[in-house]
């Protein structure tokens, strides 16, 4: 239930007409960190749970997205993994937890914003 709302809620921040898909980035800097640190939580937090289109589709705004902001979602990512890495304690790993509660909350928010036409 969870991993659907995320998908859905990220698939809807990604949606624009296609014209501009082609021209530009679908989403703008925040919400494409906002689903990128969203994804990376879950994925180390569920590994079961199947991301591979979804990360596929952040992959592909990667591309479109400047260098720079490319770059800082990398280095996000490799920091959830290395603090992943390191939740050895049930306050470490709950922490996780929380941490991706705050980063897939902040995603849904910026998606509901964004097709009300909100500024984000």
């Amino acid at each position: 239930m969870r991993f659907a709302l995320i998908a859905a809620t990220l698939t809807a921040a990604a949606a624009t007409p296609l014209v501009l898909a082609a021209a530009g980035p679908q989403m703008s800097g925040e919400q494409f960190l906002s689903a990128v640190r969203c994804t990376a939580y879950e994925d180390v937090i569920r590994p079961q749970t199947d991301l591979g289109e979804l990360k596929m589709r952040l992959n592909s705004e990667a591309r479109r997205q400047p260098a720079e902001t490319a770059g800082r979602a990398q280095a996000e990512v490799d920091a959830i993994v290395r603090q992943a890495a390191a939740s050895r304690t049930a306050p470490e790993r709950d922490a996780l937890r929380q941490a991706r509660a705050n980063a897939c909350a902040g995603a849904a928010l910026m998606a509901v914003d964004a097709q009300a036409g909100g500024a984000v």
